[in-house]
Order: structure tokens, then sequence, then C-alpha cells
């Protein structure tokens, strides 16, 4: 078992020293992974504003599951 997850990471490293990985790495990281954090950002934001974390965090995690749950089924 040792030596497959020995051959599993040298190939890990060997793929992320590759430059042309890491070019592509960081433009989808730029293109897409980045709008959505900022997206996802905003909207917990909104909804810590209608419910207080702090305060009522129960209220905040019910509301943060239905708001999932709406984006999943958006797709």
């Amino acid at each position: 078992m040792a030596l497959l997850r020995n051959l599993l990471v040298s190939a890990a490293r060997r793929i992320a020293a590759d430059p042309q990985v890491q070019e592509k790495a960081a433009e989808t990281y730029e293109s897409s992974v980045k709008p959505r954090l900022a997206s996802a950002r905003d909207e917990l934001r909104d909804l810590a504003g209608e419910v207080d974390p702090v305060k009522e965090p129960a209220a905040f995690a019910r509301r943060l599951r239905e708001r999932i749950r709406e984006v999943n089924k958006r797709g």
C-alpha cells in the first residue's frame, strides 16, 4: 500500500510542477473559481444581513441550507 501511495504522490508532484498545468490552473482560478467565490461571499453577506449568525445561529443555518438547495436546483 505504501508503494502505491508513494507512486501517486510522486506523480502528483510531477504534474503540479509542470508549468503548463500551473498556467491552466491559474487561468481556471481567475476565470471560473474567483467569480464564483465573490458571488458566494456576496450572498453570505446578504444572508448575514437578514439573519444575525451570532445571535441566531440555527436560523442562519436553516436559511443557508435553503439557499444552497435553491442554487443546486437551479443548476
